[in-house]
């Protein structure tokens, strides 16, 4: 897997054309998106940037990238996330395109190394591993490779997950819950966590997330008032977006992707229907699971409810793009420290971790094929994503081990 995606990312920009890609991709892939909304923020015009037609683009965005890249652009990278994010991609957009998306990358190495050596320091087992070879690891999971490629913003959400778990575990709910709100620009990757935190009443953490909140949204209305109010009223579009062609909905794998995938082709209100259906049972597990347990009694057990919950969680999120799940590093390592340091028997997660890493590197590919073959051969419309049920099927395979030995204990 790392042999294959590092030949062909070498091959497309070995043979790069201006800023494109041998692949017919833009250099540098999303960070275009954090490129554009830094410069439209340097430059005092952000509220035109959620200017949206009625086919669902953004023309304002389009014009810049297009000037910037080549005017024979064929796709874009829109900038959809809140204004108040603008300011992180502001100094990276005062630079030359190529040496911002550099030092981009390097920030985010930097800030994923820091994240694996704060957990490397919380789970017992990864102490006796060098560091430098934890980060290599990583590597070894596409979708972190796809973080890579995409010159995503995902290594700062792992930190935030990190640190949100590392307090939790520490008893410092405030902190916990203030880094848990700074995922305030994309807040449904907390939606699961959030919940549990106010099912057990862990108001601190409450408290903090809402206080982290609060900041970032009050500096968005107190520097950039007129881009708030551009946003909010652009941004129920955006699942319309998540759907339209100009979309690249196949590599979508929360359980609004599988849905729509699966059944948007034959019946848009049956896709709706099965993501409120599968997202609400899947938030009524966590409660059953929770419920169950007392905060911390056993620190073990504990640290397998978190994995779960962040495993379940990512799927809540309607934009679950392949690099994203990159935050699976956080419950894998818990499981593997779980196992290793309980000494416990359990090849089901050992195994659940292997199909896990093997699905997320296939699945996107899998999806494309079968749209290919439709659009050829007008076979197998509906799209099966392969991933999405085999990571849910993974945080059961522990939500049944806990729920098991639960049983074993009390009877």
């Amino acid at each position: 897997m790392l042999s294959l995606t590092g030949g062909y990312l070498l091959y497309t920009h070995i043979n790069l054309s201006g800023l494109v890609t041998g692949s017919g991709s833009v250099l540098g892939g999303d960070f275009l998106a954090f490129y554009t909304g830094g410069v439209f923020l340097n430059q005092g015009i952000l509220k035109d940037i959620y200017s949206i037609n009625s086919s669902l683009l953004f023309p304002h965005q389009i014009d810049f990238q297009k000037s910037l890249i080549s005017k024979d652009l064929d796709g874009y990278a829109p900038f959809l996330n809140p204004p108040f994010m603008a300011f992180i991609y502001s100094p990276f957009a005062r630079l030359p395109y190529v040496y911002g998306l550099i030092i981009w990358q390097v920030f985010n190495f930097l800030v994923l190394t820091y994240t694996i050596n704060l957990l490397r320091k919380e789970l017992e087992f990864f102490q006796q591993i060098p560091l430098h070879k934890l980060v290599g690891c990583c590597f070894l999971f596409y979708p972190t490779l796809g973080w890579f490629m995409h010159a995503q913003a995902t290594p700062i959400i792992l930190l935030l997950y990190v640190l949100c778990y590392k307090y939790l575990r520490h008893g410092n709910d405030f902190k916990a819950g203030f880094f848990l709100g700074l995922i305030a620009f994309k807040p449904q990757l907390a939606i699961a966590l959030a919940v549990v935190l106010l099912l057990k009443w862990r108001w601190q953490a409450l408290l903090g997330g809402v206080i982290s909140v609060s900041l970032w949204m009050g500096t968005g209305f107190i520097f950039l008032p007129d881009a708030m109010f551009a946003f909010l009223e652009v941004s129920p579009q955006f699942l319309d977006l998540l759907r339209s062609p100009n979309y690249p909905t196949w590599g979508i794998h929360s359980f609004f992707g599988f849905f729509v995938l699966l059944l948007d082709h034959t019946n848009v209100l049956l896709s709706n229907s099965s993501i409120y259906i599968i997202s609400g049972g899947t938030i009524i597990l966590l409660y059953f699971l929770w419920h169950k347990f007392t905060w911390k009694k056993d620190l073990a057990w504990w640290d397998l409810a978190m994995a779960i919950t962040f495993i379940w969680g990512i799927l809540l999120s309607p934009h679950l793009y392949y690099y994203d799940l990159m935050l699976l590093l956080l419950p894998a390592a818990i499981v593997i420290n779980f196992i290793e340091t309980g000494k416990t028997e359990s090849t089901t997660m050992l195994f659940g971790i292997a199909i896990t890493w093997i699905a997320c590197f296939l699945s996107g590919f899998i999806s494309i094929g079968q749209i290919l073959l439709y659009d050829k051969y007008q076979i197998i419309a509906p799209v099966f994503q392969v991933s999405t049920p085999i990571i849910f099927l993974w945080g059961l395979s522990i939500f049944n081990y806990l729920i098991k030995r639960h049983k074993q204990v009390y009877t």
